[in-house]
């Protein structure tokens, strides 16, 4: 992921930039799998990991791996059951996962469906889940750490007033400083 290794090089240019924080947007795309799934789907995890693992790897030896993180995010997921074509159509709830030396790791921070099965509470049909947490459980407590104060994480987060606070993870347990 070249994307990745230009973060990287930006990064390491940071003094010289007289960057105090910085933010990176990488898009890597080629998800919407509507046939051949398991070859698709085993190539684009392969080409992520050797990025992501790269990229790891620079920061540490860096010596800001405790500094920096990677989160993951997608505008949408895809269905559990398989289509005709042997691929996912599109659906409504997904997964991420976030990566730091700062992040208290190893573990699951929201929770998984009790069950996947069809016919689930949260199933709309066809592996399409209800999400049970918003997108803002996982990224306030990232803004937070990136010093975006408390008074203004309405203005960041507009949808935040739309859910219970306790869906929100406590920076606290999800960043280690």
């Amino acid at each position: 992921m070249e994307e990745l290794k230009q973060v990287a090089r930006l990064i390491a240019a940071r003094t010289s930039r007289f960057a105090e924080r910085d933010f990176f947007f990488v898009g890597f795309g080629g998800f919407d799998m509507h046939s051949n799934l398991e070859v698709w789907l085993f190539s684009r995890f392969g080409t992520m990991d050797m990025g992501i693992r790269a990229s790891v790897n620079e920061m540490k030896g860096q010596g800001i791996w405790e500094n920096v993180l990677l989160a993951t995010q997608s505008d949408f997921a895809r269905t559990l059951d398989p289509n005709a074509n042997m691929g996912t159509d599109h659906a409504w709830a997904g997964n991420h996962f976030i990566l730091s030396g700062a992040v208290n790791g190893g573990r699951i921070y929201n929770q998984f469906p009790e069950s996947l099965a069809a016919g689930n509470p949260a199933d709309l049909g066809r592996g399409r889940l209800i999400p049970k947490y918003p997108y803002e459980s996982y990224i306030v407590p990232i803004a937070m750490w990136l010093g975006v104060e408390g008074g203004h994480l309405g203005t960041v987060f507009p949808n935040l007033p739309n859910f219970n606070s306790s869906f929100i993870i406590p920076q606290l347990n999800l960043m280690s400083i």
